[in-house]
């Protein structure tokens, strides 16, 4: 079981820099735009990325998955046009494919939810600075959460138990635990979308 809950810099992820990327051929001319343009989101991606699975393995992968993609597809972005956009949305059909193939996310979120949750995101993106990243107001609406919403963020997310596991040591239903973990998620995803909102004003 993990019990790190903070947001790292993942040298599995990060250290596939983009000049490692950048190793196959193609123009100097592209491949030193993509290497400029790649490390200074980097970091900023890896974050969008775990914010929505809050697993750093998992993030980790998606990461890399993403960042290979970037790569490969980079001839279709159109110089001049915004980087963090473009890679936002590559990155969320990762989390996407994720989230549908992973049981434990297959629990109570949909497409819907997070294609408007998406949306959102990507629109307040543009106006948001390094300081008003997502990331930041995920560790502050943490801290915000209700004492049961809190422990089932911790025994879900951070001591990594499954529904099965937090009912039988609580007590509950595997179907009230469901239950609390999508309440655990809108509430993050309100919070959040709240402090995108106030940052837009």
């Amino acid at each position: 079981m993990s019990s790190k809950n903070t947001l790292k810099e993942p040298s599995s992820a990060l250290s596939a820099s983009a000049p490692q990327l950048a190793s196959k051929s193609t123009t100097l001319a592209n491949s030193t735009v993509f290497v400029e343009l790649y490390e200074a989101d980097k970091n900023r991606l890896y974050a969008y990325i775990y914010a929505f699975v809050l697993d750093h393995a998992a993030a980790d992968d998606i990461f890399q998955e993403t960042s290979m993609t970037l790569w490969r597809e980079f001839d279709r972005f159109e110089i001049g046009t915004q980087f963090t956009k473009w890679a936002n949305g590559i990155a969320f059909n990762r989390i996407r494919n994720f989230i549908r193939t992973d049981k434990k996310y297959l629990l109570d979120l949909d497409d819907a939810l997070l294609e408007a949750f998406y949306q959102n995101r990507a629109e307040a993106a543009e106006q948001a600075n390094a300081k008003t990243d997502k990331w930041w107001h995920l560790q502050h609406c943490t801290t915000l959460l209700s004492q049961p919403l809190a422990t089932i963020y911790r025994a879900f997310y951070i001591d990594n138990y499954k529904a099965k596991e937090i009912a039988e040591q609580t007590g509950r239903s595997v179907h009230g635990v469901r239950k609390s973990v999508h309440k655990l998620r809108k509430s993050l995803f309100d919070c959040i979308e709240s402090k995108f909102e106030q940052v837009k004003k």
